[in-house]
């Protein structure tokens, strides 16, 4: 068995074994969506390698990059994501051989981390090749209970992606001015993520001057959920008008749904830039986000497995 580099010409194999080894679930694969995910990141291509057998790819690994931005330094991640062993070929130590080499990649290639949030199957595996557990995430939510198990959806304000395109360079992460660990923000990211974004219909926001909200709508037995992923803002001009206008535009999509949530890391630090969420105090119910050290001094990596040094969105931390 072989473990190299995957090409653009393993694409069509690698989608094939996702779907054979994982099924189709609520993340349907493509080669649509991985070209999207894996090759048109601003942030850089995928690493990814696969497990090759008699020419027939049977396992893949791929690493998502990400750039956070932390005390004016940029940390070059990559975040574990697509994975896959084919049924014939598990219980080998596919994954384990995959993940090992991608780490040692990483390191030649001046990677400075990896995160991701594994499910209670995987994490075991993760701690025992390094992976260090941070915690859950914490979330900020507000109930609507007179949406409970409603089905008529929220009406969704126009949305000029054009008029938008034109004012996002004025907007930036009111986390920046707070020290603590985001996204690395460009125009171009923020059009990859939202606006051009195969898997979800992303919906914003905006007076296309002060502030933008990125949201979707995620349906539920309950009803529907108002997910907030991000939130920019224009500090120059964002005043009490534009909050009023932020939270006029806020209540007109939130009403329809029994439940919104947002980022409580996120939400903890710039409360005030927010809408009204109501009472409800941040709790920590996300998934379990963990890290692994690739070229940090321990220092600097110790710092990062603090959750209080970081002020990630939940579109930062969401699974796509």
């Amino acid at each position: 068995m072989q473990i190299r580099k995957g090409t653009e010409a393993d694409i069509p194999a690698i989608v094939e074994l996702l779907k054979s080894s994982l099924g189709e679930g609520l993340i349907q694969k493509s080669e649509r969506l991985w070209n999207w995910k894996h090759i048109e990141n601003p942030h850089g291509a995928s690493p990814v390698l696969v497990a090759e057998e008699d020419g027939k790819v049977v396992g893949v690994r791929a690493f998502l990059k990400w750039q956070w931005a932390y005390k004016g330094k940029i940390l070059q991640a990559i975040r574990a994501v697509d994975t896959a062993t084919h049924p014939d070929y598990q219980g080998k130590g596919i994954f384990k051989k995959l993940t090992l080499q991608g780490l040692e990649d990483a390191k030649k290639d001046g990677i400075h981390l990896v995160y991701n949030t594994p499910n209670d199957n995987s994490k075991p595996g993760y701690l025992k090749m390094g992976w260090v557990e941070q915690g859950r995430m914490a979330l900020k939510l507000k109930v609507n209970p007179f949406a409970y198990k409603k089905d008529k959806l929220p009406v969704i304000p126009d949305q000029n992606w054009v008029r938008l395109s034109a004012a996002l360079p004025q907007f930036s992460n009111p986390i920046s001015n707070t020290g603590q660990i985001h996204t690395f923000l460009s125009p171009e990211y923020i059009s990859w993520r939202y606006q051009n974004n195969p898997l979800f219909d992303y919906h914003f926001l905006s007076d296309h001057r002060s502030f933008v909200l990125f949201f979707r709508i995620k349906k539920h037995s309950f009803g529907s959920e108002m997910r907030v992923v991000d939130l920019f803002i224009n500090d120059a001009v964002f005043d009490l008008k534009a909050k009023k206008e932020l939270n006029r535009q806020f209540r007109e999509v939130s009403k329809a749904c029994f439940l919104t949530s947002a980022s409580g890391r996120h939400f903890e630090l710039v409360g005030k830039k927010y809408p009204v969420f109501g009472f409800i105090p941040v709790v920590n119910k996300g998934p379990i986000v963990t890290l692994r050290n690739v070229g940090l001094p321990d220092s600097e990596f110790n710092a990062l497995v603090e959750a209080s040094n970081w002020g990630y969105a939940l579109g930062d931390m969401e699974l796509f």
